[in-house]
């Protein structure tokens, strides 16, 4: 191969900073691409490299390691075009409204990137596309809670490498944290907040998987030991069994809801379930009928109307609808 190539290969190996990659790894990395050279020589490449490249190279202790400057431009071959740009524009639009901003760092270096992409594009109409699309949400918008970068990467690393970490959390209301072992599983995005589907210590049953939320962890540590999974676990499994609508019962229901005609124009386009079945009920409503998991989501969902929605059946799912109007009437009747 030649040294072009070789130069190439190294470039792509070295992380943005604050992450870095020493001489060591860089050769044992060589070696998997059956690229035999003493480490003099990767040290002198990458000397050379930092000349014509932002890289930059931590001195202050052994192994010295090398980055790509935080700030650095995108190194892009074959160069972004303009609707790639675009897409990542949106991209970032979309995850800044969908996720906390720490998650979001490793994908910088590429919005910047398109930012500049468009910037540089003389037709006006391609310039002024990302001012022509808009990403909304019918939710009330939240302020996402901070995370630590550095329990993100402990975690998202030891996701992908199978491994187990060691972390001190701290749980909602609770003001001292506790040490535990974790074994991850998958993360999940639920209206901004990332929630680890884990097990921790020895445990690895269905049965014994938990939801930890990212920013309440304190500290993580990755750990060489590997993790431990539940056998037959799925999340995609996990989460349609409605682990994450916390289920009020175990056997799905069969829902009916009078609604009023304007706020339920939305489900002849996006139905509750497959079964769903949507029928005139009198001038103002509608009779919706549908098989539905019983969860706290669907109690949400359905409080969202507010005086809009009737709740029919099943009978004691309408019971407890009854029990909550009269306990907002009594709070809100005139005194």
């Amino acid at each position: 191969m030649s040294s072009t190539m070789r130069q190439c290969l190294m470039l792509r190996m070295i992380p943005w900073h604050p992450k870095k990659i020493d001489t060591a790894t860089i050769e044992y990395r060589l070696k998997e691409n059956d690229i035999h050279i003493h480490r003099r020589t990767i040290q002198r490449d990458l000397e050379h490299l930092s000349t014509i490249f932002p890289l930059v190279c931590d001195d202050r202790e052994k192994p010295y390691g090398w980055s790509w400057s935080a700030e650095a431009e995108l190194f892009d071959i074959p160069q972004m075009d303009p609707l790639t740009a675009f897409s990542f524009r949106m991209m970032e639009e979309f995850l800044l409204s969908a996720m906390p901003p720490a998650s979001l760092k490793a994908l910088k270096p590429h919005f910047r990137h398109a930012s500049k992409v468009l910037e540089s594009i003389h037709a006006d109409q391609l310039k002024s596309w990302p001012d022509k699309v808009k990403i909304l949400s019918r939710s009330q918008p939240l302020t996402p809670p901070a995370i630590k970068s550095s329990v993100l990467d402990t975690v998202y690393e030891c996701l992908m490498e199978g491994r187990k970490f060691s972390a001190s959390y701290r749980r909602r209301g609770q003001s001292n944290a506790v040490s535990y072992t974790i074994n991850p599983l998958g993360i999940v995005l639920l209206d901004r907040i990332i929630y680890l589907v884990c097990t921790m210590r020895d445990y690895n049953q269905m049965k014994d998987i938990r939801q930890l939320a990212l920013h309440r962890f304190v500290s993580t540590e990755k750990m060489e030991e590997a993790g431990l999974v539940p056998d037959d676990f799925e999340l995609q499994t996990y989460i349609d069994s409605g682990a994450f609508s916390y289920l009020k019962g175990e056997e799905p229901i069969e829902l009916e809801i009078l609604l009023d005609n304007p706020v339920a124009a939305h489900l002849y386009e996006s139905p509750l379930s497959s079964d769903q079945i949507i029928t005139e009920y009198d001038e103002h409503r509608v009779c919706i009928k549908a098989t539905v998991l019983d969860t706290a989501q669907l109690r949400w969902w359905l409080l969202g109307f507010g005086e809009f929605v009737e709740v029919r059946k099943p009978d004691n799912l309408r019971e407890e609808f009854r029990q909550k109007s009269a306990r907002m009437h009594a709070m809100y009747r005139l005194i």
